[in-house]
Parts: structure tokens; sequence; C-alpha cells
């Protein structure tokens, strides 16, 4: 099953794309048959409404096979994953993330294919972000130009800003998903690397050295005292006292 959960994963992110695309698709339909001259009389008002009730029934009414087996897909994902993990791995709170920084710590050295995987992860990161802020970057050029929403027909400027943005969303999600699975892989690939690497022994706690009086310090030692003995001679004590009564009396309510 452990074999299997990797494939299932992927077949997870495709078909997750694959739904979101199908949904933008009926819904650019549903808005270019409901903006079609057909759907319009002589004053450019629409005779029935782009996504009435019925029409998006009628459009997603033949997806629900489609939709019912990605949910089983998923559950079944979930299920394998939770098998595959166990009571053991269950009580483990470590990430593999985790599990590589603290065996890099105990590793002599890293091997060359260990540094060539961690250069990898880093280009893909970087490559990954470049390619998210470009489909932001799209995006926010059409959000940010007033002259799209400048008409009052609501559904007009929902279905050009989803025939405009939806695509870039659309694409930017599956770069997250295909990045963070080759991050994962490429995280797995350098763990099995380091497991063959001959291991350190484990540091000593340093033990605790103690602090030389210089004589500024004593200095300070001195004076800290002097400053505590005329407080206390001048009647500082009992000012202390009084108003820490009554903080615990009248603030706090004590007593």
């Amino acid at each position: 099953m452990s074999k299997l959960l990797p494939w299932m994963r992927i077949a997870v992110a495709v078909c997750t794309l694959g739904v979101l695309l199908a949904l933008g698709l009926a819904c650019v339909g549903l808005y270019l048959e409901g903006n079609s001259s057909a759907n319009l009389d002589a004053n450019g008002v629409h005779l029935t409404p782009v996504y009435s009730v019925e029409k998006v029934s009628e459009r997603l009414r033949p997806m629900a096979p489609v939709l019912l087996g990605y949910a089983a897909l998923v559950l079944l994902a979930l299920t394998a994953q939770a098998l595959a993990d166990g009571p053991a791995a269950s009580r483990s709170a470590l990430s593999p993330e985790n599990r590589l920084r603290l065996l890099k710590a105990r590793v002599a050295s890293l091997p060359d294919a260990a540094r060539s995987e961690e250069r990898r992860r880093r280009m893909m990161a970087a490559l990954a972000a470049f390619a998210v802020l470009i489909c932001a970057g799209f995006s926010l050029v059409y959000l940010l130009n007033g002259a799209h929403f400048f008409s009052w027909n609501l559904e007009t400027v929902m279905g050009d800003m989803l025939w405009h943005v939806a695509p870039w969303v659309i694409v930017g999600f599956g770069v997250m998903i295909a990045a963070s699975l080759a991050f994962g892989r490429s995280v797995e690939r350098e763990l099995a690397l380091l497991r063959e690497v001959p291991k350190t022994a484990p540091k000593k706690a340093p033990e605790g050295r103690r602090v030389p009086l210089t004589p500024l310090r004593a200095a300070l030692y001195i004076i800290a005292i002097v400053f505590i003995v005329l407080g206390v001679m001048n009647g500082g004590l009992r000012d202390v006292l009084v108003k820490a009564i009554n903080i615990c009396t009248e603030c706090i309510g004590l007593g």
C-alpha cells in the first residue's frame, strides 16, 4: 500500500485539476450561452438569467458521476494514507522536512547527491514562486482595472472576470501542487541517501562555566547593595509594602 500511495497522490492532484477545469468550462459555457444573441432582446436585456438554478442543474447533472468518482478517489487516498502511516507514525509529529533536518545534524558530511537534491529543491521552489507570481500578476492586472467592473450587469461582469481570472488561478494551483509533490519526493530521496551515510557521535552539552567577577561587575554589585540599604533606611521598604498591599486589596480584590 505504501508503494502505491505516491501514485494515488498524483492521481488525486491530476483529478483535482481536471474537476476544476471541468467546472470552469461549465461556468464559461453557461456564460456564453446566457449572453448569446438568442438570450437577449432588442434592448440587450437578458430573456432568462444566465446562471439560473435550472441551467446550472442541467450543466452539472452529467458531471455527477465524475464528481462522485472524484470524491471516492479522495476518500480512498485518505484511507490509504491512514493505513500506510499506522499507529506508530500517527504518534510521530515529525514531518519529512523535520526528519531530514535532524538527520543532517547527525551525519559526518553531506554527500554530493544530497547537496544536489537540496539545490534541486531550491530551484523548484524558486521556479514555482515565479510561476505563481506571474499568474497572480495577470489576475491582478484584470482585477485592478476599474473599467472591467463599470457595468451594473453583475452576470456579465462576473462572467468576464471568470473567463480572464479563473485560468490563471487553475494554473497557479496546478504549479503549487506539482511543486509540492516534487518537493516531497526530493526530500524522500535525500532521506534515503543520508540514512546510508556514517553518523557522528552525539555532541555533549556544554558544561556550565562560571562568569568571572570583573571589576565593573563588582562595582555594580556594591552600588546595588548601597542603594538597597539606603532605601531601607529612609523608609522606602515600608512604602513599597504599603503599595503592594493596596494593589492586592484594591485593584486585584484579594482579602
